[in-house]
């Protein structure tokens, strides 16, 4: 039971420690007392008995879960063990009930909704920008993160801010608003509630939970964990307000490799946007989770367990209750590092536009939505044994590279079988022996585009003996910093037929 428990940490990072990454994070005004049962995930009909929604569609039950802010304890006790779930002293959770559940009233132009594998859950994660009222803040990082619990999986997608989408009683705008929207309309469950409506509407997505973290909390995570070790792709150099500096700013500076970040540096770095993008900033942000769930894993968290609890009920509200910690305990520890997809809405699925009154914003295109159900699916092959096998070696003369490159390759759904560390043999330029057989489903093509190989340093040697199907040779001009505003163009859309079309309301 020690390891469930260890098991439920590392899931309590995957899906909590995303909604910090933003710019904070500010959810339901849960001003009602009155108790309630904590209600478990909402779970959809199965595929094969799914029917078609009414006009009036309900896509979210939940209660919030208000963790109490309590002093934490001077020092965490161990687990030992003897002990079990049923023995652990938590502290006490009131759950208070929201109007979470917004009956969203269809018509002919909303999409049709998304049909997802049965027992799935989507959790909306939302950073918003400063506000006196964190309520009436606007979204600037939403992610819905889509857990499969039979796999089982966990899919990220991220969504720009800039995303201008239709908005029930408002018009075309940000979809960056709609939260703030929410409140401002008094919406039945506001912010949170008419997010998911916008999100249900415009892109057929269900949203079931959602999870609240400040800047403390996220802080606190991380340097509880000792700091993470975040996979550097892209050189970084900013400049962020800190009242602990002599000089009121601390700079941040990293290059690729493997850097290791305390709490403020995590933070700045998920946040950074001088020089980059917004799709620069997303692709950060799931790279510095990935860290942390690795870190969690990799960690005895038992030591410090009730400590990142006592952090999480200062710092954390979401709908996930104490009642459903069976059904993530079970994920958890069944979840491995291959069964994380991760997904940014960038070009070509979406495009460029001038409004009227000047201001740019990004449209949807024929594609958002085949690539929105690709990308809140299950990772193809979520074990080694389903992915295309390659090793990397490293005479790039420079230190950590074979790791970048390793977990570029986990990004884009290969399996690496080794890697060797930097040599002080240099090659000038990157190469990538080919060993397989046949060029029938080889993914040589899709090696040399990641690396940017060209023909000319493709070298052929099948062999029908060797482990893995190519070799890639890091050189000095290895670059591993990926044009993140065009990445969704990788991906291969199939005709969606994953869809329940919307009903038309009769006159």
């Amino acid at each position: 039971m020690s390891k469930q428990i260890t098991a439920f940490f590392e899931l309590v990072l995957l899906f909590v420690v995303v909604a910090a990454l933003g710019l904070g994070v500010s959810w339901i005004d849960t001003s009602s007392t009155a108790p309630a049962a904590a209600k478990g995930p909402a779970i959809p009909p199965p595929a094969e008995q799914a029917v078609e929604p009414t006009p009036t569609e309900s896509v979210m039950g939940a209660v919030t879960t208000q963790i109490p802010s309590e002093e934490p304890s001077a020092s965490p006790t161990p687990l030992t063990s003897s002990e079990t779930l049923t023995q652990l002293v938590l502290p006490t959770v009131v759950a208070t009930p929201i109007a979470f559940d917004p009956q969203i009233e269809l018509d002919e132009r909303d999409a049709p909704l998304l049909v997802q594998a049965p027992g799935t859950v989507n959790v909306l994660l939302l950073g918003s920008d400063a506000a006196a009222d964190n309520r009436y803040a606007r979204t600037d990082t939403i992610i819905i993160a889509s857990i499969n619990p039979d796999l089982p999986s966990v899919s990220l997608l991220s969504l720009p801010r800039d995303l201008q989408v239709r908005i029930p009683g408002h018009g075309d705008d940000r979809i960056n608003i709609a939260y703030e929207l929410g409140y401002m309309k008094d919406y039945p469950g506001g912010g949170p509630a008419f997010l998911a409506a916008v999100l249900r509407k415009n892109f057929g997505i269900r949203i079931d939970h959602f999870v609240r973290v400040d800047f403390a909390g996220f802080i606190k995570a991380v340097d509880t964990l000792g700091g993470v070790d975040v996979i550097v792709e892209c050189e970084l150099h900013d400049t962020f307000p800190d009242k602990a500096s002599p000089s009121g700013k601390s700079d941040l500076d990293v290059y690729p490799g493997v850097v290791t970040l305390n709490g403020k540096q995590a933070l700045w770095y998920a946040r950074s946007r001088w020089s980059t993008t917004d799709f620069d900033r997303a692709r950060r942000q799931q790279k510095v989770l990935r860290a942390l769930f690795n870190k969690a894993r990799q960690n005895n968290l038992l030591q410090s367990a009730f400590g990142l609890y006592n952090d999480f009920r200062e710092n954390v509200e979401t709908s996930i209750g104490i009642g459903d910690l069976p059904f993530f305990i079970d994920i958890a520890a069944r979840l491995d590092d291959l069964a994380i997809k991760n997904r940014v809405v960038t070009y070509p699925v979406i495009k460029a536009f001038t409004r009227a009154d000047g201001a740019q914003v990004l449209l949807p295109t024929q594609d958002t939505i085949p690539y929105i159900a690709e990308s809140l699916s299950p990772p193809a092959g979520n074990r080694a044994q389903s992915r295309p096998l390659v090793e990397v070696v490293n005479l790039s003369g420079r230190p950590d590279m074979e790791k970048v490159a390793q977990d570029r390759l986990i990004w884009e759904g290969f399996a690496v079988y080794r890697t060797e560390p930097v040599s002080q043999t240099v090659q000038a330029n990157t190469q990538i022996v080919n060993f397989a057989t046949t060029a029938k489903g080889s993914p040589i093509a899709r090696l040399a585009n990641i690396f940017r190989v060209t023909r000319q340093h493709i070298q052929a040697d099948p062999d029908p003996s060797s482990a893995v199907v190519a070799r890639i040779v890091l050189g000095e001009n290895y670059n591993s910093c990926p044009s993140t505003s065009t990445m969704a163009g990788d991906v291969p859309l199939a005709p969606d037929t994953n869809l329940i079309p919307t009903s038309t309301p009769s006159p």
